[in-house]
């Protein structure tokens, strides 16, 4: 009579599959974390006149912001002004390891962006990314905040 694994054997099998499911998980984890993981929000106030773009890096390397249009929804780009930035004009921007930065993009004056308006954003990837601003509260003015850049960006 042929007899089947033990209550051991059971045992030990099915620990070893769960030890392995475990560090699959863990090196996943860790894989993820290893690169550019750039996460964006954004707002627009209710005047439309400013629009704050935050861009958190939560990936443990670097990466290039090296895009960031305003773009209407019949996807033609807006004329716009970066605060911070040498003549108001956007230029690409390093984004260290665990990092985080705002980027303020101000209306030309006495022309509020369109409600409809969202942001394309270039974080390295193939594809850029659209972001759709979310409206402030009622009061909040993002027109005159400034630019909040990572040390040593050049402007």
């Amino acid at each position: 009579m042929a007899t089947g694994p033990s209550v051991t054997d059971w045992i030990s099998a099915v620990s070893t599959a769960a030890l392995g499911v475990l560090g699959l998980g863990i090196t996943y984890y860790q894989w993820r974390k290893t690169g550019f993981n750039p996460q964006l929000t954004s707002r627009i106030d209710a005047q439309r006149q400013g629009i704050e773009l935050k861009i958190k890096n939560n990936g443990r390397a670097a990466g290039i912001i090296d895009q960031v249009d305003v773009v209407r929804s019949d996807r033609e780009v807006v004329d716009a002004e970066y605060e911070g930035f040498t003549n108001s004009v956007f230029r690409s921007v390093a984004l260290p390891a665990l990092a985080s930065m705002r980027i303020i993009i101000k209306a030309p004056r006495g022309h509020p962006f369109d409600p409809e308006v969202f942001l394309l954003v270039g974080v390295g990837a193939t594809k850029s990314e659209e972001v759709i601003p979310a409206t402030a509260e009622k009061g909040v003015g993002i027109y005159g905040l400034t630019s909040v850049l990572p040390p040593g960006t050049p402007t």
